[in-house]
């Protein structure tokens, strides 16, 4: 770290810092140099002048006056801008900016003023996480609304632009090809401020505008009370996002223990209901067990009967006793006995 720079870690990619550095009149040259760098690879008109709409200022520290965007400029076509630092993954983050550049697009048609005076709005979004996971590999991209079915309707008002910032908490690097040299050193600067050699130093300073300017005020901001009270309201907000993300995960943890005992409560619901399956059907066939015995038994004394009365000869017809229960066995017996010949009781059947 050269003598010019300031003992403190810089992390510019940081939101309230960032909005802090960038968001202010001050800042407007170096602001814009960061924009046109996205707008050249976006292959967008440059910026020559902007304004920025809404400047930083402490209030911004009160949560209640936040502004939605991190940072809103107007360029001299009246084009406006929304230019957001976005740290912690978000799976409807592209929703989200859209939002923010309906509502620029939304707001700025005066009452009485005709649709085609709408001016374009382009939406720039620095993050620090893939921009699809189908596609890790995807450092930049455009959206514009567009037809799908080839009629080339649409509109090119309203853009969306995400820059995934590499190096932002591990050691990461884009693919050379990934940024023009404008954007691959600003992509630099904002995600390694404090790692930057001296030669890089040297490098930048000729290669790109306005950082220059940035460096003067990053030295003069960082040792002034605005940063302190910044830097704790960072410190502030992190560890809110922290606690949440803790208390989100104690809530994940409770969910997955209750889904984990309602399974196992339905596993052994289902265990008691095939065990009291098993046991009905073992007494079922127990059942039916002693049926089919008891009714041998009626019928081998049916047969004994028989042959007591009228001789060991006597035979009746093969499958006589078939459907009969053992009370028609009984009551067959019972009658046996009263028959005087085995006509009669061949009759019986």
């Amino acid at each position: 770290m050269t003598e010019q720079q300031p003992a403190k870690r810089v992390e510019l990619y940081k939101d309230l810092v960032f909005r802090a550095i960038f968001g202010k009149e001050s800042s407007k040259r170096f602001l814009k140099g960061l924009l046109n760098a996205v707008m050249e690879q976006a292959e967008l008109p440059q910026i020559t002048e902007l304004t920025i709409k809404h400047p930083f200022t402490m209030g911004d520290l009160d949560g209640e006056k936040t502004p939605i965007m991190d940072i809103s400029v107007v360029d001299e076509k009246g084009r406006l801008f929304d230019v957001e630092m976005q740290l912690q993954g978000d799976p409807v983050f592209g929703d989200r900016l859209f939002y923010y550049g309906a509502r620029l697009y939304g707001r700025s048609l005066q009452k009485g003023e005709r649709y085609w005076n709408l001016p374009p709005v382009v939406c720039v979004a620095f993050v620090n996480f893939p921009l699809s996971k189908e596609k890790p590999d995807v450092w930049f991209d455009k959206w514009n609304m567009r037809s799908v079915l080839g009629t080339g309707l649409g509109s090119n008002k309203m853009t969306n632009i995400f820059d995934r910032l590499p190096r932002v908490f591990r050691a990461e690097s884009a693919p050379s090809d990934s940024f023009t040299t404008s954007l691959r050193n600003w992509v630099r600067i904002i995600s390694g401020y404090s790692e930057l050699t001296d030669e890089e130093i040297a490098k930048l300073l000729r290669e790109t505008p306005g950082f220059g300017e940035l460096r003067e005020r990053v030295t003069d901001y960082y040792n002034s009370k605005e940063a302190k009270k910044v830097f704790d309201a960072q410190t502030d907000y992190e560890l809110s996002i922290r606690g949440e993300a803790v208390v989100a995960e104690i809530e994940r943890d409770k969910a997955i223990r209750e889904r984990d005992q309602e399974r196992r409560l339905r596993e052994a619901a289902e265990r008691e209901r095939e065990t009291a399956e098993r046991e009905r059907e073992a007494a079922e066939r127990e059942r039916d067990a002693a049926e089919q015995s008891k009714l041998e038994t009626q019928r081998k004394y049916a047969l004994r009967a028989l042959r007591y009365k009228f001789g060991q000869d006597a035979e009746l017809p093969e499958g006589w006793a078939d459907g009969r229960s053992y009370d028609e066995l009984e009551k067959f017996v019972d009658k046996v006995f009263d028959c005087k010949t085995f006509d009669e009781v061949l009759a019986l059947l």
